[in-house]
């Protein structure tokens, strides 16, 4: 009986996930003329695509460049090399099926962590069925890839330290490694990320720093190292993680070049913005990876100077960017305004619940809670000082949240039909911690 309804509710889940992105495929299908815009990041990923399919990852005046991470133009490459250049609906219904796969990912790392099903599924729904990541699937932009990268890492992390099981911890390290060279503001996280699996890790100190330094951080720094090593030496020795954006990008989040100052701050506009304020960011206009540099170091030393002679400026203006990104509202049309709050702020104020309600209890819950706020505060800050935009944020900050959201969900329907608790736990085998955490809650 009860894999004839896990097999059910997988036949379910399938269909939920599917379903609407197939319709906004069709309703909506990408096209190289509608996306490929000028001062459009899809076109750059773009361009880099073809630039990989050639043997190279260069400017378009030849020069070796840093300013994209380099996996989002990867992943479109392998599918120009497959379906054709600028196939784009090729590479939106590839996204269709990572959507699916992050609902069946979520599913697993969710039964994991909570040991219930209840919540597990609602999770999973959750991922399955939230606009925001739906709409993703027909951009050509990084989200999709991005998020099934980070759910996988987290759901061998997960499985890794339930199971004591170092091969998983080691996948989880190559995954996160590869999520970063797709997003680099998750290098924000890694230092926490390093410490929180030492930290639980049960056994001796030598396990713990085997387990947090060997098999989790060794090949992150390996696949990050290798392309910072690229990076290193097309620009003839500076250290560059990921890619030369960052100054860039927040000299324009802060200072007078800013379109999103005067955005952000209020509807009064605070100071002028160059008429080519986008032409700033876009690394077509650039010659390569030494004049990134220059511009970014440029750019950011303007911004010290203007954060140094407007502190109340800057204070308030981070404050206001730092709400919105943990706010359901968005500045867009009033319909768009409508279903995003509908949406997202269900999500936020349960998975908040959530996460303060695991840090309060003292079972396994507190270091997943622990872990969530270990990813999500520290990758909030490269965007609150630059371009805070909400598909940034619901590419993975609302993803954590959805997770705790349908664990706590799921214990108010227990609380309210008491005969679905038995029901719906997992029957997951316990690891130590699990064991020591049930006796301290006993």
């Amino acid at each position: 009986m009860k894999i004839r309804q896990a097999i059910n509710f997988n036949i379910l889940l399938l269909f939920l996930a599917l379903s609407p992105r197939l319709g906004i495929f069709l309703l909506i299908p990408p096209t190289p003329e509608k996306i490929l815009t000028p001062l459009n990041d899809s076109t750059d990923y773009d361009f880099l695509a073809q630039e990989i399919l050639k043997g190279r990852f260069c400017s378009p005046t030849g020069e070796p460049t840093a300013f994209r991470p380099p996996l989002y133009p990867a992943f479109l490459a392998i599918i120009y090399l497959i379906a054709g250049i600028q196939n784009l609906k090729a590479v939106a219904l590839t996204q269709v099926a990572l959507g699916i796969l992050n609902a069946f990912l979520t599913l697993w790392a969710t039964e994991r962590m909570t040991k219930s099903k209840m919540a597990a599924r609602l999770a999973a729904l959750g991922v399955a069925l939230y606009p925001a990541f739906i709409l993703q699937t027909v951009q050509i932009l990084s989200e999709d890839l991005s998020r099934t990268l980070f759910l996988a890492s987290l759901a061998f992390l997960i499985s890794g330290m339930e199971d004591k099981k170092f091969r998983r911890l080691i996948l989880s390290g190559i995954i996160f490694g590869i999520a970063a060279l797709s997003k680099s503001a998750l290098l924000a996280a890694l230092p926490f990320l390093v410490l929180w699996v030492g930290y639980y890790w049960s056994g001796p100190l030598r396990d713990k720093l085997k387990s947090a330094l060997l098999y989790f951080l060794f090949p992150i720094a390996l696949l990050v190292g290798a392309w910072s090593a690229r990076n290193a030496a097309i620009s003839g020795g500076e250290i560059i993680p990921v890619s030369t954006n960052y100054p860039i990008t927040f000299a324009h989040g802060v200072t007078r070049f800013s379109y999103y100052s005067n955005l952000w701050y209020g509807r009064e506009r605070l100071m002028p913005v160059p008429d080519n304020f986008q032409e700033l960011t876009q690394m077509r206009f650039y010659h390569g990876v030494k004049e990134e540099l220059r511009i970014g170091r440029e750019y950011a030393r303007k911004a010290m100077e203007f954060i140094k002679d407007h502190p109340g400026f800057m204070f308030r203006l981070t404050f206001r960017k730092t709400l919105h990104f943990w706010s359901p509202l968005i500045r867009n049309s009033r319909l768009a305004e409508i279903a995003a709050f509908v949406t997202m702020a269900p999500v936020l104020l349960l998975g908040w619940l959530g996460v303060i309600k695991g840090l309060l209890k003292n079972n396994s819950m507190r270091r997943y809670a622990i872990l969530a706020l270990a990813v999500a505060l520290p990758v909030t800050l490269p965007y609150v000082l630059s371009q805070p935009d909400v598909r940034y944020r619901v590419g993975l900050i609302d993803l954590i949240w959805i997770i705790f959201a349908g664990w706590i969900l799921a214990g108010l329907i227990q609380k309210v039909h008491p005969r679905y608790a038995a029901a719906s736990s997992a029957p997951v085998p316990s690891s130590n911690h699990d064991v020591s955490d049930q006796n301290a809650a006993a």
